[in-house]
């Protein structure tokens, strides 16, 4: 079987996000023996078709240190040059492929166009992600006039053959939301965790706690802020470091979270290589996750990374690993979110969270792609 793996979303707007993890441990972990793939990229007037290889070597770049200054785009416009692929015409891919996958969110109409003319002549399969603009509203801001694009995305991932989702939140969500047919084949393939190197336990004297991810308004990055003011006014000495983009739909969060950076204790660190995000989770007490995740792949990087991972809310990692190193609190509101950082900075207690700690009982990469492939030929 030979599949046709369609990343023109990610090279026309890249950037170093948990849907990008997938992408490139999609690639980097493919099995080849049962399912050929072509990582298929437009490169002038048609059609760079990238090995595993090559398209992991692209998909990394988002996750590696570049100069100052350095844009993103280029950086990963220059990866696609450097690599040598037989490039087809549009025509030619139909013949290629037995399938056609579709690995990440996308409202390009090139994609969208591209993945239903397939679907017309070949099976069709769609990887399916978390929080949809009808349970999350708030996470969403579409350009005006992207609106007929969104909704083609979401009823071709209604209507795909086949859709591999990346939780039960997710699988949920598309049956639901998008009231996709249950008859039609759907899985769950959780990603994976095992791309970070099982460290042992830092240091939790200060507490330090690290909540990692974009600002969006779905992970209540204010409701820790103030539950973290008011376990500092109850005399808790602890700091709150926040790693990650800011919010590309809410201007108002990104304002208040740097605003409160001028108070001690608490920091904002934007534009953080893979290295320096490792670094800063390793030297926290505990990661804060509270909220919705359609998955939650931070949860499992700080179990690797040796550091607990305090959660409430829909995480389906955090749920995974329940006894292994994720700890189940009450954040329904900044009062019990700051009773738990009460309790969490008391002497002692990060230690005896680090002997729950079970990296090895991670999700792994090769398990994901696996299932998504034999997704393919079943």
């Amino acid at each position: 079987m030979h599949v046709g793996i369609d990343i023109e979303q990610f090279a026309t707007d890249p950037y170093g996000s948990g849907i990008q993890r997938v992408l490139q441990y999609l690639a980097r972990e493919w099995p080849g023996e049962r399912v050929q793939a072509d990582f298929v990229v437009p490169r002038g007037r048609g059609f760079a078709l990238l090995s595993p290889v090559q398209a992991a070597d692209v998909l990394s770049v988002p996750f590696e240190p570049r100069a100052e200054g350095d844009d993103l785009r280029a950086a990963v416009a220059r990866a696609l040059d450097r690599q040598e692929a037989p490039v087809v015409m549009a025509g030619d891919l139909l013949a290629l492929y037995d399938a056609w996958l579709l690995p990440e969110v996308s409202y390009l109409p090139s994609v969208l166009e591209r993945f239903a003319l397939f679907s017309r002549c070949m099976p069709t399969a769609a990887i399916g992600y978390d929080a949809l603009p009808m349970t999350e509203p708030a996470n969403y801001r579409f350009p005006p006039g992207s609106a007929a694009w969104v909704s083609e995305y979401f009823r071709l991932l209604a209507v795909a053959d086949s859709v591999v989702c990346i939780s039960e939140y997710a699988r949920d969500s598309i049956l639901g939301r998008l009231r996709r047919d249950p008859a039609r084949p759907i899985c769950v393939a959780h990603p994976g965790g095992d791309h970070i190197p099982i460290r042992p336990p830092g240091i939790d004297a200060p507490p330090v706690f690290v909540r990692l991810g974009t600002l969006e308004a779905r992970k209540r990055p204010i409701e820790i802020l103030r539950a973290f003011r008011l376990a500092r006014a109850r005399g808790v000495h602890a700091e709150l470091v926040f790693v990650g983009g800011a919010s590309a739909s809410d201007s108002a969060i990104n304002d208040e979270i740097a605003t409160a950076t001028r108070e001690p204790g608490i920091r904002w660190v934007q534009h953080a290589t893979d290295t320096e995000v490792h670094a800063l989770v390793h030297a926290a007490g505990a990661m804060l996750s509270v909220g919705v995740e359609g998955y939650g792949i931070p949860v499992l990087e700080a179990i690797r990374l040796g550091t607990p991972v305090l959660f409430d809310g829909i995480q389906p990692a955090a749920d995974l690993m329940l006894g292994g190193g994720a700890f189940r609190i009450d954040a329904s509101t900044p009062e019990t979110l700051a009773d738990a950082l009460e309790e969490a900075a008391r002497p002692g207690m990060l230690g005896g969270m680090h002997e729950g700690l079970r990296p090895e009982s991670v999700p792994t990469w090769a398990t994901f792609a696996q299932t998504v492939a034999d997704h393919l030929v079943d």
